[in-house]
């Protein structure tokens, strides 16, 4: 039978679900898998009990339905029929909604499972993380983090700032003397751990403190180090590697987080800040989900910052429902999201507008839906109001200020004056400070 013709990625998995309706009225689709595999081929895993007869027909039939995405007579399996068998069902999934029924699917990617993993319980202690994401550069995401980070010192905390925009390095630049990096960055932690070459002793030689506060303690892990200026033809090298799986079956964000640890244990830091990698990068699931972290996204008020987040959104909206289908999760990871609004005029109407657009986005991926009134017992909806100033779609402002356009701070910052960065960053300082000092009392 010739596959149908003009089969794309986003028609493949609604058409295999009316196939299966089809030919199974009664089916239950919570007792079905489907897997996804690195080149979007979608296999369809039914339980045991299933008779030939269906069996058969829905190989014949998925075939010709789904094009170049079918992986042949192959594409339907019952769970003892495969090398995973019933385990099939302990594998992360994410939760697609496609006409009216939950489907559970399993991704193999090449790269990118974090993704598709739920945020981890909290293992280990650590002080709390700030996480500063934006789809793209240019939004003042790393200068709030710098200025923030020196604040944070200037009160009397210690701080460890983190560079993981490894394909766009700025930390180390911003903050350091070039004669005062470290001999390590990141990229260097990542690359030598794949192969399980990362000394207990390495974190130290990845900080260094920076001058931009005359009080100490203002860490920094800058994406690279010394020793890439002095090999600089082997950087395009090692971040063709960074990202790997270890040779231990661990993913990146297993990785990360085992690095975060170990420099947290050097430095002891009372607050972490993180710069992001921006986009919508495989990486970036490591930053949002897995460093059990409050995350801030920013954001300037165009159309393609909402088209943007609305991929984004919709994404970990998969992640949301396979949650809600685990009772025995306690934190809702949704609370730890943050907007921030970039390059704003401060006005009353400019701020309303942004969360009109940003609500918009957010009701339609990761917020609730309430349940019918008769559903008394139902766990709380996680939902807001439009003009909720507690709801995580409604923005922490950054003004517009010419000061910090294309900043050198080691050169620049002195010039600035405080009272200008107090007016441009006011707003997110005090939200930021509020956020912290509810993880500290967590703490106690």
């Amino acid at each position: 039978m010739q596959p149908q013709a003009h089969i794309t990625f986003d028609q493949c998995l609604p058409l295999l679900v009316r196939a299966v309706r089809e030919l199974v009225p009664s089916v239950d689709f919570a007792g079905l898998r489907v897997v996804r595999d690195m080149h979007g081929r979608l296999y369809l895993m039914v339980p045991d009990n299933w008779p030939d007869s269906e069996v058969g027909a829905l190989k014949e039939k998925l075939q010709s339905v789904l094009g170049h995405y079918s992986p042949g007579v192959n594409g339907v399996a019952r769970y003892q029929d495969t090398l995973a068998g019933e385990a099939l069902f302990q594998e992360p999934a994410l939760v697609h909604w496609v006409d009216g029924v939950n489907v559970h699917l399993i991704e193999r990617r090449a790269m990118g499972q974090d993704w598709a993993l739920q945020p981890e319980a909290v293992q280990q202690f650590h002080f709390p993380r700030f996480v500063f994401h934006s789809l793209k550069g240019g939004v003042g995401r790393t200068t709030a983090m710098m200025l923030w980070g020196r604040e944070l010192v200037r009160q009397g905390r210690t701080v460890l700032l983190v560079d993981l925009d490894l394909e766009a390095p700025g930390l180390g630049a911003h903050m350091l003397e070039p004669d005062h990096r470290p001999d390590y960055g990141v990229l260097d932690w990542l690359v030598e751990d794949l192969v399980g070459n990362a000394p207990a002793a390495m974190p130290k030689d990845m900080v260094a403190q920076s001058t931009l506060v005359n009080s100490p303690g203002l860490w920094v892990a800058p994406a690279l180090g010394r020793r890439a200026f002095d090999n600089p033809e082997n950087v395009m090298a090692k971040l063709a590697r960074g990202y790997l799986e270890g040779q231990d079956g661990q993913g990146f964000a297993t990785r990360l987080r085992h690095m975060m640890e170990a420099l947290e244990a050097h430095v002891r830091p009372d607050v972490v800040l993180i710069d992001s990698r921006a986009g919508l990068h495989e990486t970036v699931a490591a930053n949002l989900l897995h460093l059990d972290a409050e995350v801030f996204l920013f954001a300037v008020d165009v159309p393609a910052t909402w088209e943007g987040y609305r991929y984004l959104l919709s994404h970990l909206a998969q992640l949301a429902r396979t949650r809600s289908e685990a009772s025995s999760q306690e934190v809702d990871w949704r609370e730890r999201f943050h907007m921030v609004q970039a390059r704003s005029s401060m006005s009353e109407a400019d701020k309303h507008r942004f969360a009109s657009r940003a609500f918009s986005v957010w009701i339609d991926t990761l917020y609730d839906e309430l349940p019918p009134d008769e559903l008394v017992n139902t766990a709380p909806a996680f939902t807001f109001d439009e003009f909720d100033a507690d709801a995580p779609h409604w923005p922490l402002s950054i003004l517009r200020s010419d000061h910090f356009e294309a900043l050198d701070p080691m050169v620049q910052l002195a010039s600035i004056g405080e009272s200008a960065i107090r007016e441009a960053f006011g707003e997110l300082f005090s939200g930021l400070n509020q956020c912290l000092a509810l993880a500290e009392a967590d703490i106690l």
